[in-house]
């Protein structure tokens, strides 16, 4: 019997954890409740959240765009902008990100450029997107209040919070530091790999350091780094902005700030890189639960309202992003059906329904 070919594979795996872990996010929520939860919501409040998507939406082109014209000067933000929609779309909906590759099919359909260029512009925003969730989450667990929470292990109390602060303390200013030496001094970083003891643990760590440093040489010039880093600055803020403003269409205000909604976000990222079901369903529910729990949003009513809060957050966004995808789809005619076979199978020929 021939073996499914392994992307296939990952995309089963996620369809089977998105469904364990939106049983996890469901678990003990009364039906019921969860129903009073959505009745009471206040439905304006989604206009303020829907209009922050598409301003960070915009920023993370703007980023995109800074990328792509260090290699092709000319290069339009409105092509950044729909070749952006389009891409993510089909991250969020394809299973196990197989849509990851759509940004660089576009770009070589747009723009001519060389597909391992498209890929080393995700490489760069995946790399930086990774720094900021580290910082976001040093950020939390060192400014943002939480309430203790105590576990009895082998007849010793343990404080799980501050055993986290602990670890964070220990380990995000660590792999920061690695991520800024691999930006500034990558090629030195890569060859004191490639001169240390030999061995195949080792060289394997070389080759992943040096795809890694290839992709990031274009963050090398400060102008750029600056541009960069300030746009991701601006675009996660804009981010955790949006649960607090959606909070308050759950009665949630006073208890989740700029501060939670960051920790939010930095567990929600953590959550997102696992393999998941199409559109996260089920990962980003049970991350955002466990979230709202660690800041005390939990217990009786409460576990309704924060996966009401969950679900809202998810598919209102989804559906927002989905309707610029869906425009740009059809305004620079893209074939999608072409686009996912391409995408899914790494193909580099021509797009036979249109390319854009």
């Amino acid at each position: 019997m021939r073996r499914a070919p392994p992307r296939w594979r990952q995309a089963a795996a996620g369809l089977a954890l998105g469904a364990v872990a939106m049983a996890v996010a469901l678990w003990g929520v009364d039906l019921g409740e969860l129903r009073a939860a959505f009745a009471a919501a206040r439905a304006e409040w989604l206009v303020p959240v829907g209009i922050m998507f598409l301003i960070q939406q915009a920023i993370r082109a703007w980023r995109q765009a800074v990328l792509v014209r260090a290699m092709r000067p000319d290069h339009r933000f409105r092509t950044s902008l729909s070749v952006l929609c389009i891409g993510f779309f089909l991250i969020n909906t394809l299973p196990a990100r197989l849509g990851e590759l759509a940004r660089p099919v576009l770009l070589r359909d747009r723009e001519g450029l060389p597909l391992a260029a498209g890929l080393g512009v995700v490489v760069v925003e995946r790399a930086v997107d990774l720094g900021a969730m580290f910082a976001m989450i040093g950020l939390v667990a060192w400014r943002v209040p939480v309430p203790s929470q105590v576990l009895v292990v082998g007849g010793h109390a343990i404080d799980w919070v501050d055993l986290g602060r602990r670890a964070t303390a220990a380990g995000v200013p660590a792999i920061l530091a690695a991520w800024a030496a691999l930006v500034l001094g990558g090629p030195r970083v890569v060859a004191a790999l490639r001169a240390g003891r030999p061995g195949a643990a080792r060289r394997r760590l070389a080759d992943l350091a040096e795809g890694f440093v290839a992709g990031l040489a274009v963050l090398r010039r400060p102008r750029r780094l600056a541009a960069v880093l300030a746009l991701t600055v601006a675009t996660w803020t804009l981010t955790a902005w949006m649960y607090p403003v959606l909070a308050r269409a759950f009665g949630l205000g006073d208890a989740i700030g700029l501060g939670e909604g960051t920790g939010i976000l930095a567990i929600t990222m953590l959550g997102m890189t696992v393999p998941s079901a199409p559109g996260f369903a089920g990962t980003y529910e049970a991350f955002v639960r466990g979230a709202l729990a660690l800041f005390g949003v939990h217990g009786g009513r409460l576990d309704a309202v924060a996966v009401a809060y969950a679900l809202t957050m998810h598919w209102w966004i989804f559906l927002v992003q989905s309707a610029t995808a869906l425009y740009f789809l059809a305004v620079d005619r893209v074939g999608l059906g072409a686009l996912i076979r391409r995408t899914t199978r790494g193909a580099p020929g021509p797009d036979p329904e249109g390319g854009g």
